[in-house]
């Protein structure tokens, strides 16, 4: 995986538009870096071969889809099965957005969507009975002031220099 220093001035300009406009045409992308279309392809092609560019998708509004309800629950596990990988299990449920092994009080942190808070309860119930789970603390989001949220790949040694 290629650090950010080791990406040039424009394949960090090219990732930064990607991530707000992954259907950009590449002429459209080589003009907005400085570029012809086919370098900026170029370019484009090899940060997916270096692994900084992992895929495409649309975005979709979970409210649109009938998912009002967000919500976010610290799991931990029992006593004496803190070595024992949970990933999969919570994989299993499809309505688990993110899923993150974490450092602090609790082992887990995920990330549910619902369609309403029975719903909810229904999904936090199959997360309580998931095998080495103990205890779970779970939070409904209440709104949202931003999600999905661009990185922001400015070279922080020209930004230092103040270029």
């Amino acid at each position: 995986m290629a650090q950010l220093d080791q990406l040039s001035a424009t394949d960090r300009r090219i990732v930064e538009v990607l991530q707000r406009d992954g259907r950009r045409p590449y002429a459209e992308l080589g003009a907005d870096v400085g570029m012809s279309g086919p370098s900026a392809h170029e370019r484009v092609k090899k940060l997916e071969a270096r692994g900084v560019i992992t895929g495409y998708a649309a975005v979709v509004d979970p409210s649109a889809v009938g998912l009002g309800v967000l919500g976010f629950s610290w799991i931990t596990q029992a006593p004496g099965t803190a070595a024992t990988d949970l990933t999969d299990d919570f994989a299993a449920i499809p309505e688990i957005e993110e899923c993150h092994h974490i450092s602090g009080e609790a082992d887990y942190l995920v990330k549910i969507r619902a369609r309403d808070t029975r719903d909810f309860e229904r999904i936090l119930r199959l997360v309580q009975a998931t095998r080495h789970v103990f205890t779970t603390e779970t939070d409904i989001v209440l709104s949202s002031g931003f999600e999905r949220r661009p990185f922001h790949l400015a070279d922080k040694t020209a930004e230092a220099q103040g270029a």
